[in-house]
């Protein structure tokens, strides 16, 4: 039975290390300075909004909820205020913006905002009728008495058969030109800008158009530091380094394998996380990654056949040398095929059709192929794929790299 100190432990591990939620409050962000004065500086400058863009499982919600935090003035009566919604598959123009008026009646006093405020603009409101054009947001900001940001969260999932990304950059040309006191933040997953907002052109002068990549090793590395310092642990020297490797630049598996290894550890009762702990949590941070992983994963590698390669060779594509875009080309394959493989005379014939196989819909599509014949390049269409398929190499005994 665990004792109280091992219980306080466990509870604070579950505080510090959150993968299946958001970071709120800055205190729990490690890394991103960079990125988050560059926000805060584009917010805080008039007629300037942002759009925050990059792959899934970068932290970009997290990133959106601290500055939300960060950046409000509650106890200022004309204190800045944050609205932060988030879009789905069936918003329209309208109903994104209801949601974001809405929100004010809803949190009207965690963001400060006054009853009779957030009366006045709730009262107007005509579900789906009132907010029809850029004009009718800016003069419903304009019922505020105080300056406000508004992130949409996932804006992604708007749909592309409605005009709404196109009145979104309406409104921030309008917004701009009218000097109206208010930002638009617009938070979404995409390989490029033009794949989240094409309409970015149009309003390139009023937008700080900024990426979220995967976090460097350091950062992550900061994460099992903090985390483990504020549950009362140690740690074996390197291990945070070693989680920032195995976690590729994603910040999910560094909260997936610092909670389960600092769990094993208590479970041993002892305070020091050892890499033993760390490698019993290998196969619980395979249970419990987010995100459908798993199923793609299975997918792509499922087989009747005993002495199939699928996962040796996706194994290899993980662990291939890639470019600054991802990318990799079959002669990459060959020598951690070999290694994984303990096969040092393995020809390319043996695994080249497992990649165009890894391409078709039947196994999840989790490769995209460009280029011509004879100079084809391959790359992930998850990256987050990577970090699992790794682990689970070094779950199965494979000389992992």
């Amino acid at each position: 039975m665990a004792n109280p100190n091992e219980m306080l432990a466990a509870d604070r591990l579950g505080k510090w290390f959150t993968p299946n939620k958001p970071i709120d409050f800055p205190e729990y962000l490690s890394g991103r300075m960079g990125l988050l004065y560059r926000i805060k500086d584009a917010l805080n400058t008039q007629g300037q909004h942002v759009i925050l863009w990059g792959d899934r499982g970068t932290g970009k919600t997290s990133l959106a909820k601290v500055i939300a935090f960060s950046i409000q003035e509650p106890n200022r009566k004309d204190g800045k205020r944050v609205i932060m919604v988030s879009a789905d598959s069936v918003d329209t123009f309208s109903s994104l913006w209801h949601k974001v008026f809405q929100e004010v009646l809803l949190a009207q006093r965690q963001l400060g905002f006054t009853q009779q405020n957030a009366a006045i603009v709730v009262g107007n409101l005509d579900v789906g009728e009132t907010i029809k054009s850029p004009n009718d947001v800016r003069l419903m900001i304009k019922s505020f008495s105080f300056p406000v940001v508004i992130i949409i969260d996932e804006f992604d999932r708007m749909p592309s058969t409605t005009d709404a990304k196109t009145l979104m950059a309406d409104t921030i040309k309008l917004f701009s030109d009218m000097n109206v006191d208010a930002s638009i933040m617009l938070v979404g997953v995409a390989e490029s800008i033009d794949e989240l907002f094409a309409e970015h052109a149009s309003i390139s002068r009023n937008i700080a158009q900024i990426q979220v990549e995967p976090m460097e090793n350091a950062e992550l590395a900061e994460i099992i530091q903090k985390g483990y310092s504020n549950s009362g642990l140690a740690y074996e020297n390197g291990i945070d380094a070693k989680i920032a490797m195995l976690s590729q630049g994603y910040p999910h598996y560094t909260h997936l394998l610092g909670l389960w290894a600092g769990r094993k550890a208590i479970e041993a009762h002892h305070t020091t996380v050892t890499f033993d702990d760390l490698d019993q949590a290998i196969p619980f941070t395979l249970d419990n990654v987010a995100g459908g992983i798993r199923h793609e994963y299975d997918t792509a590698t499922d087989s009747h056949q005993p002495d199939n390669l699928f996962k040796d060779v996706l194994l290899a594509c993980a662990m291939a040398e890639k470019d600054h875009r991802g990318r990799f080309q079959v002669k990459a394959l060959r020598k951690p095929l070999r290694i994984i493989l303990n096969r040092p005379k393995l020809e390319a014939i043996a695994y080249q059709g497992h990649l165009a196989k890894f391409c078709e819909t039947k196994r999840g599509a989790v490769l995209k192929r460009t280029g011509l014949k004879h100079n084809y390049w391959w790359q992930f269409t998850n990256p987050q794929l990577i970090p699992y398929i790794k682990l689970d190499g070094i779950k199965r005994g494979k000389a992992v790299t």
